[in-house]
């Protein structure tokens, strides 16, 4: 067997990774490796952000790998296959026979494929074991909903009908929600599992509640929250609780498209709502109307809207892609521009309302301090923004 480490860590981190390391080993029987293009099958992790690989040549579908692990970590087997069949499979994303994801723990473990490395079952890991205790629960909603969805799915697409799109949408956003609500309450259930910060990670793609997430984040296993995951995971919660509601929002300070300065500070008085858009965002798009709806209603009454653009491709086209956005989707309220929506290093007012995904809402009280924050354009987030307005601004409006 060969191992290859990729670190550069110091004598005194090196320390207490011994210190703290468990060890593992992992022995499998591999049936088929029809792909494959040498005799060697490979384990692939990562272990405070560095990468490590190791390798093991099959002895007639045998293989063994052993190691340390500080806390579960999520890794991948996988055969070496021609760079053709590679380019394939990444061009068409379908599921790579010669690859397995897996979460790899402390402990002996165990990996038998009855055909193709993909059909591997892993026992012997905690952390696995709860990993797949959870894919079943998905699938088994997932499954459920198919058998109504797909065939609605296919009829509505086919006949272009936009109602029944609509509703298919529904059902859809349905399924999904429920799929979380069991995410969330195995996580409540199992409070020290290995796999905490992967389901918190996906559980929060789009927004954090701290009142939910803050006590399972506390609560998991401290191997995990000192990870680099786990510290990168504590500063975004950390920021969600500044601008949890009641805290002020932070400033907004950008240029509209007559190049005027517009300031958040500047609306303090009114109710108002920020609308992280774009003009190639299709659900920011659809929002719009309702938007519209609600502006004409409550302007009057003290409502402002403050529509914060992030446009994509090369930044001489943003206010051109911006502009034209805003006059066909006929946005009558103050819109400025996010100079720096596409930088990678620097994406400042998406970093301080911590905004992962689009449209996002971020609805501000007179007093300037931050009521709620609503992502996506769904019939939930619609119904929850119509609510909270009638509470600040009046039913009769």
């Amino acid at each position: 067997m060969t191992k290859k480490i990729l670190f550069s860590i110091t004598a005194m981190s090196l320390c207490n990774f011994f210190v703290q390391a468990q060890t593992f080993t992992l022995k499998g029987k591999l049936a088929q490796n029809t792909l494959a293009v040498n005799p060697y099958i490979y384990l692939r992790y990562e272990l405070r952000g560095e990468t490590i690989v190791d390798s093991c040549r099959l002895q007639q579908g045998d293989y063994y790998f052993s190691g340390n692990v500080e806390y579960p970590a999520e890794a991948t087997l996988s055969l070496k296959v021609s760079e053709e069949k590679e380019a394939y499979y990444k061009q068409t994303r379908l599921l790579k026979p010669y690859e397995h994801t897996f979460f790899l723990d402390a402990g002996n473990m165990v990996a038998i494929s009855a055909k193709e490395l993909w059909d591997t079952r892993i026992t012997g890991g905690a952390a696995e074991t709860d990993r797949q205790a959870m894919k079943a629960a998905w699938r088994k909603i997932y499954e459920r909903d198919e058998k109504v969805l797909k065939p609605k799915r296919d009829a509505a697409y086919s006949a272009k009908d936009s109602v029944l799109i609509a509703e298919v949408s529904r059902l859809s956003a349905k399924s999904d929600a429920e799929q979380e609500a069991v995410k969330l309450q195995f996580m409540q259930q199992h409070p020290r599992t290995g796999i905490m910060l992967k389901l918190l990670k996906e559980y929060t793609r789009t927004k954090i509640d701290p009142a939910v997430i803050g006590p399972l984040y506390d609560g998991m296993l401290p191997s995990l929250k000192t990870s680099p995951e786990g510290v990168a995971f504590g500063k975004r919660l950390a920021k969600a609780r500044e601008i949890s509601p009641g805290q002020p929002a932070p400033p907004v300070v950008l240029k509209d498209r007559n190049d005027s300065t517009i300031t958040l500070a500047s609306l303090k008085g009114k109710v108002v709502l920020l609308d992280f858009w774009g003009s190639w965002c299709y659900p920011c798009r659809m929002s719009h109307p309702h938007l519209r709806a609600l502006y004409a209603r409550y302007k009057d009454a003290g409502f402002e809207i403050l529509g914060v653009s992030n446009e994509r491709g090369e930044p001489a086209t943003w206010k051109e892609k911006w502009t034209q956005a805003m006059d066909k989707d006929q946005m009558t309220w103050p819109n400025v521009l996010n100079a720096v929506a596409s930088t990678e290093k620097d994406k400042g007012i998406l970093n301080a309302y911590d905004v992962q995904a689009y449209p996002t809402k971020i609805l501000i009280d007179r007093e300037g301090k931050i009521v709620a924050k609503l992502v996506g354009n769904s019939e939930s987030s619609n119904e929850a923004l119509d609510t909270h307005l009638e509470r600040l601004l009046g039913a009769g409006h």
